[in-house]
């Protein structure tokens, strides 16, 4: 999601009338948060990570979504984003080119800010309101670091990992970002 949100990006989720984050029996008995195009939100990702994905939602239920090299065409018309940007300046015909696809009653087609390094809707499909835990409210702190890979670590690399964050506090803090909401 660079630049709008960047790696070590700590933020305020708001959970409230977003059906992952409740037991599926009780789930038809809770209200429903209304999603937006544009929208950020987070979810329990397709692939079985641990680690719930962060994106845009591009597309909403019956909504006909195309991508025609790097043109995002929605209910056909050119969607304009302003926010997307392309690190890779060579046109990738299977990441590039999608659709048309008309996406499923409460599904979202999702999308990443940085399109030639997000794993998305592209590539596994529509996100169920179901999966839906919550939208990024803003950055309560920011620390430079690496990508988080969901590995299990050792004992000796989490405390190596706590003492670096101790140590470097000051220092890789990106101060700038705190208060930042995310949109």
């Amino acid at each position: 999601m660079k630049p709008t949100i960047l790696v070590g990006d700590h933020f305020f989720l708001d959970k409230i009338a977003f059906p992952g984050n409740f037991p599926e029996q009780i789930r038809p008995l809770l209200p429903h948060r209304h999603i937006n195009r544009g929208d950020i939100i987070a979810f329990k990702p397709p692939t079985g990570d641990k680690i719930p994905f962060v994106k845009r939602v591009i597309g909403i239920g019956g909504d006909t979504i195309e991508m025609k090299s790097r043109t995002v065409i929605l209910n056909g018309r050119k969607l304009d984003e302003k926010y997307k940007i392309y690190s890779d300046y060579s046109a990738d015909s299977s990441r590039d080119n999608f659709g048309p696809q008309v996406i499923p009653a409460d599904s979202f087609f999702v999308m990443g800010d940085n399109r030639d390094n997000s794993n998305d809707s592209r590539y596994w499909g529509f996100v169920d309101r179901n999966s839906i835990i919550g939208k990024p409210l803003f950055v309560y702190w920011s620390y430079e670091s690496d990508p988080y890979n969901g590995a299990d670590l050792s004992f000796r690399e989490w405390l190596q990992g706590y003492t670096s964050i101790a140590l470097h506090f000051f220092s890789k803090t990106r101060w700038f970002r705190i208060g930042t909401v995310i949109q």
